[in-house]
């Protein structure tokens, strides 16, 4: 294993943790944090509102923070694999798939502070929402899992 090895092993590592800690924290503020505040709206009424405003103030700096890591390994992990002769047609489409619904998930985190205040609603809102967020960051983190088992094929066939 030389230096640069160690480097992309570095850069696959930040790569995978700011991906987990923006998705783990959206799961846990969608699954625990949205209940936690619902219940809380019953005892202390609108004082719920600020909490589930402070809770987004402090977490938006982390997702800004995990975006710019994950668009700067993403693309030096991208140029690294795309120049091995182990990524073949199908590691190319899944790794786009994988790219767009990124893109589609940074454009719904930077959209969702601002599209708090309008309130959208129907379909607009819903693939606009955190819930859709959450579930193509999950989708996103699999597809990872489906280009790491595509490329280690590659390497052995």
């Amino acid at each position: 294993m030389d230096v640069l090895d160690i480097i992309l092993l570095i850069i696959r590592w930040a790569h995978a943790l700011a991906a987990v800690v923006w998705i783990g924290g959206s799961l846990f503020l969608l699954l625990a944090g949205r209940p936690a505040l619902r219940s809380l709206r019953s005892e202390i009424g609108d004082a719920s509102g600020l909490v589930g405003r402070a809770l987004a103030v402090e977490f938006r700096p982390i997702v800004a923070t995990a975006i710019a890591v994950l668009i700067v390994s993403g693309v030096i992990l991208t140029v690294d694999r795309l120049t091995s002769e182990a990524a073949g047609v199908a590691y190319t489409a899944v790794l786009v798939a994988k790219i767009v619904l990124a893109v589609y998930a940074f454009g719904i985190a930077w959209l969702l502070p601002r599209r708090r205040e309008q309130r959208a609603g129907g379909i607009r809102g819903a693939l606009l929402g955190p819930v859709t967020l959450t579930i193509i960051g999950v989708i996103v983190i699999g597809l990872a899992d489906v280009l790491t088992w595509l490329f280690e094929r590659g390497l052995v066939g």
